[in-house]
């Protein structure tokens, strides 16, 4: 799932991308890449529990085009990313629900993800891709030259 988010996110066009591929199996570069300082925190269950709970809280600060990563830790091991999705809505994400050529793409619900990933295990991220852009043409890395973040 996180390959193929990365491979969203690389289509519009993002420094630093040469780390990941589609195909990628290593959750660690998916996590070292995907909070990095391409992508700025929204907000975390860790800091804001409420999150896992409260919908207009939890929709407040994100929009489409975010990223979610869902992960957990446990004691003296590594960080896990377990899971990343799109944010298409509120409460709306678009996923690859696992790995493997016979696994679809999805639209999934805040509740269908859940679910998958029960709040009470799991710790949830959201971030926003950093925008850079070129200093000689003074447009946007993405080719826009309006400023727009989407």
């Amino acid at each position: 799932c996180w390959g193929f988010a990365w491979e969203v996110l690389r289509a519009s066009s993002i420094s630093d991308l040469h780390r990941l591929t589609i195909s990628t199996a290593d959750p660690s570069l998916a996590w070292e890449a995907l909070t990095s300082s391409n992508f700025e925190p929204i907000q975390s269950s860790q800091e804001e529990p409420l999150l896992l709970t409260d919908a207009s809280l939890r929709n407040k600060n994100i929009a489409g085009g975010d990223v979610l990563l869902v992960w957990h830790q446990n004691d003296n091991q590594p960080l896990f990313l377990d899971h990343v999705a799109i944010v298409l809505d509120d409460d709306l994400y678009f996923e690859k629900s696992g790995s493997g050529d016979r696994v679809p793409f999805r639209v999934n619900t805040w509740d269908g993800l859940a679910a998958d990933f029960p709040p009470a295990v799991f710790h949830w991220d959201w971030r926003r891709r950093v925008r850079f852009c070129d200093a000689d043409n003074s447009e946007m890395a993405d080719g826009q030259k309006d400023g727009s973040d989407r």
